[in-house]
């Protein structure tokens, strides 16, 4: 735990150090009114420096240090509250976002800039650098980059010589729902030697039944928690005894916060705790 401690203290470090030597840093237009209208953008901007400029977010993203107004969830937002800020820059997330109310605002008359889906770390990494590049902070986002893949390459270079062994994420409930392969979240099975049930369906997330959870039995079962998935659902899948997860003790929860925002610092992070939970172990940040 102490190790873990460390860890966040450094990178915490190395990000007041990059903030610091990029906030000379040039664009064709400066923006100082940004309303964001998603998790994963809002922490990106926050890791660029730039949330003083963050003058609006949805009720999932995180807060911040300053006060923001609120303008609605993913899917449905205010678009008065959104006028009243005057903002100069409106970033959205393809996958998250309703189409239909982002061609609004862009019919409106507002800038609204669009992070593109991520099948994979890559992905997660490219529109991060997209981003940066739209709000000048390209400096900080490559260090941001570099440090998250060191921390990744370090994980799959201590776990590769392992033996792959099944996984099962769980996503929603009811219905229950999981990931396939183009999900950035089945990313994360290159890196821990893990290999999902559902790795041959073509899709990012989909409904499947308890049965054939059952039948394709994971040696390892991943429920990712929110206000839905909890500690009750975790009981609950304990009952299947004949699954080799519950058998040899491997149903696990973690926070939804990390694993399932696609910034790239994040995924880092949520593959070293994914790496502790599976292996119960702690990594070794010195080695």
């Amino acid at each position: 735990m102490m190790k873990i401690k460390i860890f966040k203290q450094k990178i915490c470090i190395i990000m007041f150090i990059i903030f610091i030597f990029d906030v000379t840093a040039v664009s064709d237009k400066k923006y100082i009114r940004i309303v964001s209208l998603a998790p994963s953008v809002t922490s990106s901007l926050y890791s660029l420096g730039e949330e003083h400029c963050v003058k609006g977010i949805t009720i999932y993203c995180p807060k911040g240090l300053y006060k923001k107004e609120i303008i609605g969830t993913l899917l449905e937002f205010d678009i008065e509250k959104i006028s009243l800020l005057s903002p100069d820059l409106i970033i959205s997330d393809k996958e998250c976002n309703n189409k239909m109310i982002i061609e609004k605002l862009k019919r409106l008359g507002f800038e609204v800039y669009v992070v593109e889906i991520a099948n994979s770390f890559n992905d997660i990494c490219k529109n991060y650098l997209n981003l940066a590049k739209k709000l000048g902070k390209v400096k900080s986002a490559t260090k941001i980059i570099s440090i998250s893949k060191y921390l990744v390459e370090m994980v799959y270079t201590k776990l590769n010589a392992l033996k792959p062994t099944t996984i099962f994420f769980e996503v929603g409930i009811n219905p229950l729902y999981t990931v396939g392969n183009k999900s950035f979240i089945n990313e994360y099975n290159h890196y821990l030697k893990t290999i999902n049930v559902y790795h041959d369906i073509k899709l990012r997330y989909f409904p499947v039944s308890i049965e054939d959870v059952i039948n394709r039995n994971p040696n390892i079962i991943l429920l990712i928690n929110d206000k839905y998935i909890n500690i009750k659902e975790k009981r609950k899948w304990e009952k299947y005894k004949i699954i080799n997860a519950v058998k040899n003790k491997k149903v696990f929860m973690i926070d939804t916060c990390i694993l399932l925002e696609p910034t790239p610092l994040k995924f880092a992070k949520g593959l070293i705790i994914l790496e502790k939970i599976i292996y119960d172990k702690i990594l070794n940040l010195n080695e």
